[in-house]
């Protein structure tokens, strides 16, 4: 799957955003996407019901599934004016950001 970028700036002080929404066909109801922060901001998933589906602190969110057949929104809470970079593509497994995460630091503390 191709990366898709974006911006958004929030408008308001520590409210939750809509940054992103997801609607998939019913065929596609098992695809999972994964949809990342940068700088790391509080991010979580809604129904068009208002039924949250899933919350994350750690900068990153996958997407997708059955609700996503009706409307996902996917949400992000931050300071009034502060820009976050927003990608989505391919489904993230935590075993995977884990990883990176320790290699980042690594490569930090040797430079």
């Amino acid at each position: 799957m191709e990366q898709h970028i974006t911006t958004h700036t929030f408008k308001r002080d520590d409210a939750w955003e809509t940054i992103d929404t997801l609607w998939y066909s019913p065929f596609f109801y098992w695809q999972k996407n994964g949809l990342r922060v940068t700088p790391t901001v509080p991010l979580r998933i809604v129904t068009a019901f208002g039924q949250l589906i899933d919350e994350s602190e750690e900068g990153w969110i996958n997407t997708g599934g059955p609700s996503a057949m009706l409307l996902q929104r996917i949400q992000a809470r931050g300071p009034r004016g502060m820009q976050i970079r927003v990608e989505t593509g391919e489904e993230i497994h935590a075993d995977e950001e884990d990883a990176a995460a320790t290699s980042a630091a690594a490569a930090r503390e040797s430079g």
